[in-house]
């Protein structure tokens, strides 16, 4: 059987585990195609991504990287076309005419094509769309908090200003997700039922905690662990993310990155 989708990222990413995740419980069969980022300046970024030693082309462009990529990378103009963003991750149908980009789209992707074995994307147009609106905030949630995320990974001293804006993405974030949790008494996000909104979350979450757990190269008496100052505030959030952690699925996927990352310490 042909791969259904291929995806090019780098590892750990606790985003693309929304993709595998969804991938495991509906035996969709992906291909990965990753490396640490640090490396991925010696891949050719393509449909047919790879080391560039196995098999340089000239049809490559050189471009500056961006989002926490500093080194320059050899991206095709296939790549671009299909994805003209040009991050990563991204995924790709199984002939490398279409490409999918953003963690969430790939995440629905992986949902409607395994919706037969078991439904991931609500019943109806209006649970889909409920399940969107999860799914679009937590997108917000990422772009406000990146800064922060690269900031603790840059020897440059972090601003007050930037790490209290990280505050409050994530405290806006989290008391929505604790509003619906603990108003609806759902066992789930949506319903009693587990969907992409919850592997969502835990993507996300975990995105956000084990990156910002760092403290930050430069000594600023400013920083602090937003997600542990805060922890008591979101106690059905901490209890589904806890349930999801003893999933087979979810475990097989990310309990290596948490134990590598001391999430639990």
């Amino acid at each position: 059987m042909k791969n259904k989708i291929r995806i090019f990222t780098y590892l750990p990413n606790p985003r693309i585990w929304k993709a595998l995740i969804a991938a495991d419980l509906t035996k969709v069969k992906l291909d990965i195609r990753a490396d640490k980022p640090k490396n991925l300046s010696n891949w050719l970024w393509d449909f047919d991504a790879r080391p560039l030693k196995e098999k340089p082309i000239n049809d490559n462009l050189l471009i500056k990287g961006t989002k926490g990529f500093s080194n320059v990378l050899s991206k095709t103009k296939k790549f671009l076309t299909l994805n003209p963003y040009g991050n990563v991750p991204v995924a790709f149908n199984s002939s490398g005419s279409i490409g999918i980009f953003e963690s969430n789209s790939i995440l629905r992707l992986v949902a409607r094509i395994g919706e037969n074995e078991i439904n991931l994307y609500g019943r109806n147009n209006f649970i889909k769309s409920r399940i969107d609106s999860f799914l679009d905030t937590s997108l917000v949630f990422g772009c406000t908090t990146q800064p922060y995320l690269l900031a603790l990974s840059s020897k440059k001293k972090i601003s007050k200003s930037i790490i209290l804006e990280a505050e409050k993405a994530y405290m806006l974030y989290m008391n929505g997700i604790e509003t619906s949790l603990s108003l609806n008494k759902t066992k789930f996000i949506i319903s009693n039922q587990l969907s992409i909104a919850d592997i969502c979350l835990f993507g996300e979450f975990f995105q956000f905690s084990i990156y910002s757990k760092r403290k930050p190269k430069n000594s600023n008496k400013n920083w602090f662990d937003i997600v542990k100052k805060h922890k008591n505030k979101y106690k059905y959030t901490h209890n589904l993310l806890n349930k999801l952690c003893k999933n087979k699925t979810f475990k097989k996927i990310a309990n290596n990155t948490l134990k590598n990352y001391k999430y639990n310490d």
